[in-house]
């Protein structure tokens, strides 16, 4: 829902809504998709990944097609909320499917397109989200963003005439008991990859602007700054995808998050817009390598018995580090300046790349030639092992 981005911003401030208040909607969007990412993934267990899908895609056309019709802060945020419980569920929906669908030997690329696909609309959704509201008003721009949402379900329609139901039952039990009983061990080693991942994934996209600020450039300056490492993003994705696939997981998420760090502590250094503009391109390098890394590493160790549930709660562990990561520069910052902060994200970036290489290792395979980690070599022991010859 990129559309949202501008437009509900905008919205509330023309119904006198508060800054205060204004975030507390914001944010809801993001406490519903971490709340609702177990039952999402329990959900899709039980009743399969279509069925979850246009439950959800239909939930969120409803939810945002009725922001236009008030201007209530309560009612806002359970809409919001709503929404970020929907936008799980399509989500999780989806990397089960490619998950479930996608041969490993193409996963690195299907789920790069995915992470693509999903960065490109969230540059898309808000320029055409401020047009539609210069064209038609904010009532009507919910409304078409809604409909859009909504006939999203059509495309899962075929899904759902072939394959009714794509639940599945496991003796023993299903879903989140299930999970925790036989493959805790997996749900720690890629929680806690997605976690610090994560967090300077998103360290990094409050400590780059707040560093330009400090150096004194324009606001025009400070987006051009952020809009450098979006440009990477958007450009390197199939390059991304195409090295997990072809030499390993690892061949393309240790150079990436490297860079991230090497970024960071570039950052650091900075006196000046020239070191400020290296650092956030060398950034955004990284990050663009990186993408689709998580839901291919996700996808890659996730248990065949317990898919959707392994997914939902890797989320929850991903989003908690997506918190983190800003709350860490924050109080760094607060303490010791934004250059420590920015090394102490660098440093969250360098334990990700050593917790990659020494505990998750290769998920894929070389040249993505192996089997899922969830459910054969790592549980028995056989962990490939990272950097072998690809």
């Amino acid at each position: 829902m990129g559309i949202l981005i501008p437009v509900l911003p905008f919205h509330l401030s023309n119904q006198g809504v508060g800054i205060a208040a204004t975030s507390l909607v914001l944010g809801a969007a993001g406490g519903g998709a971490i709340g609702g990412a177990v039952l999402a993934g329990a959900l899709t267990h039980r009743l399969g990944q279509g069925r979850v899908a246009v439950v959800s895609l239909l939930l969120m056309g409803v939810a945002v097609a009725s922001m236009g019709f008030t201007g209530s802060v309560g009612l806002l945020v359970g809409l919001q909320l709503l929404v970020g419980v929907a936008a799980i569920g399509v989500m999780l929906s989806r990397h089960t499917h490619l998950t479930s669908s996608v041969a490993i030997g193409l996963r690195g690329r299907a789920m790069a397109l995915m992470g693509g696909s999903m960065r490109f609309s969230f540059l898309l959704g808000p320029a055409v989200g401020g047009v539609l509201v210069d064209l038609v008003g904010f009532r009507s721009t919910f409304l078409v963003a809604g409909a859009a949402a909504a006939l999203g379900c059509l495309g899962m329609l075929p899904e759902l005439r072939t394959q009714p139901s794509t639940a599945v039952e496991v003796a023993g039990g299903s879903g989140f008991g299930l999970l925790m009983r036989r493959h805790r061990g997996v749900v720690a080693r890629c929680g806690t990859a997605g976690f610090l991942i994560m967090a300077a994934r998103e360290g990094r996209m409050v400590a780059l602007p707040l560093v330009g600020i400090s150096l004194g450039l324009s606001p025009s300056s400070v987006g051009g700054l952020v809009a450098v490492g979006t440009g990477a993003d958007l450009l390197l994705f199939p390059l991304a995808g195409w090295i997990m696939d072809r030499y390993g997981r690892l061949w393309a998420m240790v150079p990436a998050y490297s860079l991230l760090g090497l970024g960071l502590g570039l950052l650091a250094l900075a006196e000046g817009p020239g070191l400020a503009v290296t650092a956030g391109a060398v950034m955004g390098i990284g990050n663009g390598l990186s993408s689709g890394s998580l839901f291919t590493m996700g996808s890659d160790m996730a248990p065949d018995d317990a898919t959707a549930p392994f997914l939902g709660v890797i989320t929850v562990m991903s989003d908690a580090g997506r918190i983190a990561g800003p709350i860490l520069v924050g109080v760094v910052a607060r303490a010791a300046g934004l250059g420590w902060a920015s090394w102490a994200v660098a440093g969250v970036a360098a334990l990700a790349v050593l917790w990659l290489l020494a505990v998750v290792g290769e998920t894929g395979g070389r040249g993505g030639s192996a089997p899922s980690v969830g459910t054969t070599s790592v549980d028995a022991g056989e962990d490939a092992r990272p950097f072998e010859n690809p």
